[in-house]
């Protein structure tokens, strides 16, 4: 089952479902959706994908779950007919000003705001659309107003997600702590420059899990069952 769409796959849903701008009518209601933040190793794109599973095979008849995780981005780009090599600029971080000044006076992209606020509209329309795994990109913070939500924060111990990104990266323990504190520094900057807020603050998600602690198929079925509650019955 493909719970990771592929450009073309993701193009062709987000031109179905996000095209038409008119207000959603009054009785239809918005999600259920799911936004992951995790520390780097915690497996966030691995529970990601294991939830769209379970949902998927749960509720068949009610249409698919999609994962958008690396793909979001260039997602975003082919429906605001953007080129791809843009997604270098948008990194989970702020890029350098040099580059973005650069980038923008010679007409490589727009301003690094306006493509870090399509990003964060692309995530509200997907999240009202329903059905999405989102994660990353501070999608708790970019759907705070939308109802039907489960926001689920990922951390685990630095030796823990050693060993997880070491086996992922094939990478020896010490390189991949480094590389899991350089991403969460990035994480953290790119939620407080872009939302103003503490990507650990555990106040902003619904369920902090320790997957250390937790195995990751223990943890989708937890988030699993609190999307059942979250999701709307319909009209």
């Amino acid at each position: 089952m493909n719970t990771h769409p592929s450009l073309e796959k993701a193009q062709s849903y987000l031109h179905l479902q996000l095209g038409d701008s008119r207000p959603p009518m009054l009785n239809t209601a918005e999600g259920p959706y799911v936004t992951i933040s995790r520390e780097s190793g915690a497996g966030g794109s691995s529970l990601a994908r294991i939830l769209a599973d379970i949902l998927n095979q749960q509720t068949p008849s009610e249409g698919q779950w999609s994962v958008y995780d690396a793909n979001l981005i260039e997602s975003m780009l082919r429906a605001n007919s953007l080129e791809p090599r843009i997604a270098r600029y948008l990194p989970e971080d702020s890029v350098s000003e040099i580059h973005a000044s650069v980038g923008e006076l010679v007409g490589l992209h727009p301003s690094l705001w306006q493509l870090t606020q399509k990003t964060n509209e692309m995530i509200r329309k997907l999240a009202r659309t329903g059905r999405a795994i989102i994660v990353g990109r501070g999608g708790n913070f970019a759907t705070a107003s939308i109802a039907n939500g489960v926001h689920v924060r990922l951390v685990a111990s630095p030796k823990f997600r050693a060993q997880y990104m070491a086996k992922q990266r094939q990478l020896g323990d010490d390189e991949a702590a480094n590389l899991n504190q350089r991403q969460d520094s990035a994480r953290e900057r790119y939620v407080r420059s872009t939302f103003s807020a503490s990507i650990s603050d555990p106040a902003s998600y619904d369920l902090v899990i320790a997957t250390d602690r937790v195995p990751l198929t223990h943890a989708a079925e937890m988030v699993a069952s609190l999307v059942r509650i979250r999701t709307p019955i319909p009209s």
